[in-house]
């Protein structure tokens, strides 16, 4: 997928970002109906997200300076004091074919304390 103009980018999902999702899916899945029904809505919520925020901003995330997950950048989505509900996605820019590889997502496993 190719740049459409000089300040836009084409934002493609791998695979392996399907099969990230169906993860969470498959976890909320097993919480019932009515949260399932929630998820597939903010689903869509986040690749929304994703698509519209990355395509003009690609640098908008960090770069990724060690780890697994080296050399890639990285976006949060979300804001909840829950870490099921914030998400870590992480992808490539291709600056000089003017694409982005979203690669990855997970739940954001934050080591705050909840405040009572």
């Amino acid at each position: 997928m190719k740049k459409e103009n000089r300040n836009q980018y084409k934002v493609l999902f791998t695979e392996e970002f399907e099969l990230c999702l169906d993860n969470i899916q498959q976890f909320f899945s097993e919480q019932g109906v009515d949260t399932l029904e929630w998820w597939f809505s903010k689903e869509d919520e986040i690749i929304d997200y994703i698509e519209s925020n990355l395509s003009q901003s690609p640098y908008m995330g960090l770069a990724v300076e060690g780890g697994s997950f080296r050399g890639l950048r990285r976006i949060t989505y979300g804001k909840s004091r829950h870490i099921m509900l914030n998400y870590i996605i992480y992808y490539a820019v291709h600056e000089n074919d003017g694409y982005i590889d979203v690669i990855n997502i997970l739940p954001s496993r934050s080591k705050r304390k909840r405040i009572k």
